[in-house]
């Protein structure tokens, strides 16, 4: 029989499960942002979708174990966090991008919130077969609580602030096409393939809440766009047909997968 089930429900909790159950509701929480995101900007989320439901759902249960059960609840909890970190390790690069909110958030939530959801379940593993239980959050405990929360609403704050004020814009107006980046993808004339004539000048708007990359190596074009950016970008009089790709959304630029933000660039 667990006999951590009965001390949780009845006269507090292992120490170290209030920073587990903090630790997987970040991770929660990442999904859910995220996917509020793909709403507000109506991105077509599609198998994203499928894919971000798990992360939002799974965590949010782990916490509600970790803080109702006992140690097999916490073992939960620690498989969970390992999944996420399986599945979203790439969310830690977003910490390279604070002026890109949705992309920096990630980075902020996922994966130290899944160490700290196995370092508090691992704590509260120890403390309950102890007998360590608090009523409420005290002691080291709580101050790590208190930091972590500091940190996270901390950077959440700059990082909007960064994405706000980084924003650049350009005139639509000095012209010859305009190349829309939307839904992880190029649009141009309604065309996802990108069609231009030697010379000519790009209007190219980011209309996506995330960060990418307008890049074509065989001309030397590397561009960033962070949300809501726009760039002028000079196409060189190079005629042939060339790989236009995001560099964070392309896993092999040399032959891009179906997924892969990644089309054909004509140069006439």
């Amino acid at each position: 029989m667990d006999t951590d089930t009965t001390r949780t429900t009845s006269v507090g909790v292992p120490k170290g499960t209030r920073l587990a159950v903090l630790g997987l509701l970040m991770v929660s929480a990442a999904g859910a942002i995220w996917l509020l995101a793909g709403l507000i900007w109506g991105l077509d989320l599609g198998d994203s979708a499928g894919f971000l439901i798990p992360t939002i759902v799974l965590p949010a249960v782990a916490a509600l174990l970790v803080w109702r059960v006992g140690t097999w609840g916490k073992v939960v909890g620690i498989v969970v966090a390992l999944l996420g970190v399986g599945l979203l390790w790439f969310t830690a690069f977003g910490l390279l991008e604070p002026d890109s909110f949705f992309d920096f958030i990630g980075g902020v939530l996922v994966v130290p919130g899944a160490v700290i959801a196995i370092v508090g379940c691992v704590q509260a593993i120890r403390a309950g077969r102890r007998g360590d239980l608090r009523e409420r959050r005290e002691g080291g405990e709580a101050r790590a609580i208190n930091v972590i929360l500091a940190v996270v609403v901390g950077l959440t704050v700059l990082s909007a602030i960064f994405t706000f004020v980084g924003r650049s814009t350009a005139d639509a107006t000095q012209a010859d096409a305009e190349v829309a980046i939307k839904d992880f993808s190029f649009e141009s004339g309604g065309a996802e393939e990108v069609t231009v004539s030697g010379g000519d000048t790009l209007f190219v708007a980011n209309d996506d809440p995330f960060h990418h990359t307008f890049t074509v190596e065989e001309l030397g074009i590397d561009v960033q766009f962070g949300p809501s950016s726009q760039e002028l970008i000079e196409i060189p009089a190079q005629p042939g047909t060339y790989t236009l790709y995001c560099r964070p959304h392309t896993s092999n630029p040399d032959d891009p997968a179906e997924g892969d933000m990644a089309t054909t660039l004509t140069v006439g």
